[in-house]
């Protein structure tokens, strides 16, 4: 059972309705009524040691800030602001306070970085080190965005590079190994900074969904990339109901992230389409606000809106194949590898 399903299943059990609610279990946040202009926003994420994060590379700092991050990401999504951050964290028992504290200054730097604020929270006894952060935030009733919402003909777009977070884990994790063998080791990863800070700490696009404000773009359909670009493209079709069309040659990368690619045999495919954890937005627009987009350098039209509900992907040769729905699950704990040989 994947977790989409796991979710489904146990919504089955669950009231899903209150007078107050717009948007409950299905999108990046939920959704409730705050007042005349605005909804609001609620979003959770977790991250869990030896699943999420690496003690060996992670330095506590960062920890704190890619959960912070990561959770705040989902409200961005959403086309919002987030306001307040509630900290939730499970620390084994001795572990050091000073590394705790640590963690929390991560988190200090998130609340000066997107202007948020921690309002409460809990600790917890747990068996290994575990960090959730709820986000509350809002939204101007007129631009609230969904998962659903993308027409035929509509641009897909996506914001920043793809592939850098991935490239960045398979570096620290090839450093990891060399200093296991021979801690005596420095590591030497000057030539990959970019993308292992892309891993390290990564950022909420706030400042894209202010930049859409400022181009008076209101998106049509919209999701983060935390899963990988394929599963993004996957959830806005499901949603919608309607296909999406890819261009590879559209699909933009970092040069590391190709250097990373050929260091390690791979397809770059397998990073710009199934890498995750990039919190970059994917997100369609009306045909007519191309003229808006097409000079952002931030922004990049990769794709249109089929009328049909293929998801496919067209190499520079003009074949165009279903692009696989592989992703991190984290339910199950498995980071998908494989590609469609005629995507390398």
């Amino acid at each position: 059972m994947t977790e989409s399903e796991l979710i489904l299943s146990l919504r089955q059990h669950l009231r899903n309705e209150h007078p107050l609610l717009v948007k409950g279990i299905g999108d990046d946040a939920a959704v409730w009524n705050w007042d005349d202009k605005y909804y609001a926003l609620l979003s959770v994420d977790t991250l869990h040691e030896h699943w999420d994060f690496d003690r060996v590379y992670h330095a506590p700092v960062y920890i704190g800030y890619k959960a912070a991050t990561s959770a705040i990401s989902d409200i961005c999504a959403m086309n919002g602001e987030a306001l307040f951050l509630t900290v939730s964290i499970g620390i084994p028992r001795g572990f050091p306070s000073g590394y705790i504290e640590e963690i929390y200054k991560g988190i200090r730097r998130v609340e000066d970085k997107y202007n948020v604020t921690v309002i409460g929270g809990d600790i917890s006894p747990a068996r290994d080190l575990w960090l959730s952060i709820a986000v509350i935030g809002r939204v101007e009733r007129e631009r609230i965005t969904y998962r659903q919402g993308a027409r035929p003909k509509d641009l897909v777009c996506v914001t920043g590079d793809l592939g850098g977070a991935y490239a960045g884990l398979k570096i620290l994790q090839r450093e990891k190994a060399v200093f296991l063998q021979n801690p005596s080791v420095q590591p030497d990863v000057s030539e990959f900074t970019y993308i292992i800070s892309r891993q390290l700490k990564p950022e909420a696009r706030c400042d894209m969904v202010a930049r859409l404000r400022e181009l008076n773009v209101l998106p049509t359909s919209m999701i983060d990339l935390s899963d990988g670009l394929a599963a993004g493209v996957h959830a806005l079709s499901k949603a919608s109901g309607y296909g999406m069309h890819l261009y590879l040659d559209r699909l933009p990368f970092h040069e590391q992230t190709k250097r990373v690619a050929e260091l390690y045999d791979m397809p770059l495919t397998a990073f710009l389409l199934y890498g995750g954890e990039e919190y970059e937005l994917l997100f369609t627009v009306p045909l007519s606000d191309y003229e808006k987009l097409k000079s952002e350098p931030q922004i990049h039209v990769i794709g249109y809106v089929r009328e049909d509900g293929q998801v496919l992907l067209e190499d520079p040769f003009g074949t165009a194949e279903p692009i696989q729905e592989l992703s991190w699950d984290s339910w199950k704990g498995e980071k998908a590898s494989a590609v469609s040989p005629s995507s390398e």
